[in-house]
């Protein structure tokens, strides 16, 4: 049973490498600007879906293609953020005649916590306020493909993003609990 699962899963994959395979260079490329890692990080991103594929099975097309972006979109920013914490702290030679600048370090501490601070309260949000912030801020979609997306009108989308965005600002500013849908 374990063998035939292995395989299904394989094929699964397979399938998702060359449905989607443009789709997750293209939004790489986009974020990184860097063609010498690019193959190693769409595979990096193919094999982070792996795990995930029980439930990819469950999406349809467009919802894939969603959470297939956004893994791409991860493995691109966090390969972006170890490639910058590596310029920041190169020293260049007089021979390269290269000077750095270095932001302060309190300057940096202060907007690393603000990130952090950020990340924190969207991830207490209800799932469905995390979406919506993720199909916008993220994916950046239209307030009508959104809508399209999860069949509610237009106008609603404004309104469920307005209370989105006050309930993270609410988080960040009292550091509360899980604020209700």
């Amino acid at each position: 049973m374990k063998a035939q699962t292995d395989h299904s899963t394989k094929a699964f994959m397979l399938e998702l490498y060359h449905t989607y395979y443009g789709l997750v260079y293209k939004k790489i490329l986009s974020i990184t600007q860097e063609t010498d890692s690019i193959e190693d990080l769409v595979n990096d991103t193919f094999v982070k879906l792996i795990e995930k594929a029980p439930l990819l099975r469950t999406f349809e097309q467009r919802k894939a293609a969603a959470y297939i972006t956004y893994t791409a979109r991860s493995v691109a920013v966090n390969f972006a953020k170890r490639r910058s914490i590596h310029n920041r702290h190169l020293f260049y030679t007089d021979e390269m005649e290269l000077a750095v600048e270095l932001a302060s370090v309190e300057d940096q501490v202060l907007k690393q916590q603000e990130l952090e601070c950020l990340r924190d309260a969207v991830f207490r949000l209800p799932e469905k306020q995390r979406d919506l912030l993720y199909f916008k801020y993220m994916l950046e979609l239209s307030d009508a493909e959104i809508a399209k997306l999860l069949n509610i009108s237009t106008p609603s989308v404004r309104q469920y993003l307005t209370r989105a965005r006050r309930a993270t600002r609410a988080l960040m500013s009292e550091g509360g609990d899980t604020i209700g849908e």
